[in-house]
């Protein structure tokens, strides 16, 4: 504040000609009265000012471990560990195999240069030639079943699971973390090939990954998920029904990989897809009308080979069916489904068996 010179000015609140302070701020005049009423009210607009600071400063607190984006994280590093997981089994699976084919081969060669000691050495007939025969193939076998070389572990050069980043959109600068996401790209080469991974109720997989079956009792829901996620572009993948109860009772879908995997799964929000009786899933909400969506399922036959296409820029999924050379399609609201997508099979009968064909 600073006092005024020589000509009194009017107090700006009681408009009376006792104005003696000029405030810096406003460049009002007040008299000796309102000046403090004026110090006090700028006062309180102060104590308001500390008062959103603070609550502020809380909000900031709150930025914590239970942010949405790591709880993604979370969901994604069981769903990696769990194909981690089949992958390490096939691997062993596909290393026992290879190491018992070896095993027969090198036990037969043993057996055939055994028999051909034997019967050499019960008939007399042998000389140094047959010796030094008989040591090189020893030699040899034994040099096989010693080698380091005898199976090879090779690490693929484009693996399916790749480095994800976080943004900052503040500053938008890459953060590099250690986590991979196993996001497909734009389109489906042979490598990325659809399995079975998850399930849930009276399901059994074999055959690696590619062959679900319900194992019983009937009329209990059995759910499958694939384990490729969708995220872009269109995928197409193939399924041949192997057995299946008639009327056919499977449903085959697409749902948000961010929704829990539970009982009801095809009745979800997050969820469309096609089942028997000529329903049709959309967000919850079931149709049975075969016109609108050139689906009937009382055509359907056992060794029916059906395509489903997630078609992720479009915002719609697909499924054909080869024999009756039928198209369904169903717009996906990724508000309700958000990306990425992941494939859901439920089947109902005992006994149906459902493989997944090799992509074309």
């Amino acid at each position: 504040m600073s006092a005024s010179a020589n000509t009194k000015k009017q107090c700006v609140t009681c408009n009376k000609s006792g104005g003696i302070l000029t405030c810096d701020g406003c460049q009002q005049v007040f008299c000796g009265k309102h000046v403090i009423q004026h110090r006090q009210e700028l006062g309180v607009q102060l104590d308001g000012i500390m008062q959103e600071h603070d609550l502020l400063h809380q909000e900031i607190e709150r930025i914590s471990m239970d942010h949405s984006s790591l709880q993604k994280i979370d969901q994604w590093e069981k769903e990696s560990i769990a194909k981690i997981h089949l992958t390490a089994e096939i691997a062993r699976k596909n290393l026992q195999k290879t190491l018992d084919q070896s095993k027969e081969r090198f036990s037969k060669i043993c057996r055939n240069t055994a028999i051909d000691l034997r019967s050499s050495r019960e008939a007399d007939d042998y000389s140094e030639n047959d010796l030094i025969r008989w040591t090189e193939q020893i030699k040899t076998l034994k040099l096989e079943i010693t080698s380091p070389s005898l199976v090879k572990i090779i690490e693929a050069k484009t693996p399916v699971i790749h480095l994800i980043k976080i943004e900052d959109n503040e500053t938008n600068n890459n953060v590099s973390v250690n986590i991979k996401q196993p996001l497909l790209p734009t389109s489906s080469p042979k490598k990325f090939q659809e399995k079975f991974l998850d399930v849930l109720g009276p399901v059994i997989l074999e055959n690696e990954g590619y062959l679900a079956k319900h194992t019983g009792p009937p009329w209990n829901y059995a759910y499958i998920r694939g384990h490729l996620l969708h995220y872009r572009g269109h995928h197409t993948h193939r399924f041949k029904l192997e057995k299946c109860h008639l009327p056919y009772r499977i449903f085959i879908g697409c749902m948000s990989s961010e929704t829990a995997f539970e009982q009801d799964a095809f009745k979800s929000f997050s969820t469309v897809g096609w089942f028997g009786n000529n329903q049709v899933y959309e967000h919850g909400r079931c149709s049975s009308n075969c016109k609108k969506y050139n689906y009937n399922t009382y055509l359907i036959q056992i060794n029916d080979v059906l395509r489903i296409t997630f078609d992720c820029d479009k915002k719609q999924v697909k499924l054909f069916n080869e024999r009756l050379n039928t198209l369904s399609t169903i717009k996906v609201d990724i508000n309700k489904t958000p990306y990425p997508w992941r494939l859901l099979m439920v089947m109902l009968h005992e006994g149906d068996c459902v493989r997944i064909l090799t992509n074309m």
